[in-house]
């Protein structure tokens, strides 16, 4: 059973792994920063951050290499980046709510999400909650 937060996180994951494919990085840095921000060191931060969440912990950097990398002593290895299994965990995935979090028949019961992407790389992800009282669903475009 996976939780609310950890579909959060994937699919946060989902969005950053498809903006590093298509080199664009650097439209996950907060827009409130108002394009004030050097993207080279975001992008390098955000490629650090992806080689220390891979699937496989051998495949993740040691914590010296992190510092290594974050420091400029160690170049990024990109070959090394490989693409999240997770990912693949997000499509079409349900997912219960802890009845432990169920208020009076009023909280959600239960979650379905699901990703596609079309051949334009435009990434739709879907998310709806659902109670015996009401469903709500939002969907996130990303082009």
């Amino acid at each position: 059973m996976v939780s609310l937060d950890q579909l959060l996180f994937k699919l946060l994951y989902l969005q950053t792994w498809q903006l590093y494919e298509r080199r664009e990085l650097a439209q996950l840095v907060d827009i409130s920063l108002n394009g004030e921000f050097d993207a080279e060191e975001a992008c390098k931060i955000l490629k650090i951050a992806l080689l220390c969440t891979q699937d496989t912990p051998k495949l993740r950097p040691t914590m010296s290499s992190v510092v290594k990398m974050l420091t400029g002593e160690m170049d990024i290895n990109e070959t090394k980046i490989t693409k999240p299994g997770l990912i693949s965990d997000v499509m079409d995935l349900k997912i219960r709510e802890p009845k432990k979090n169920i208020d009076m028949g009023t909280a959600p019961s239960s979650y379905n999400a699901s990703s596609s992407s079309d051949s334009q790389g435009t990434t739709t992800i879907s998310l709806a909650a659902s109670s015996s009282a009401t469903t709500s669903s939002f969907t996130v475009k990303y082009d």
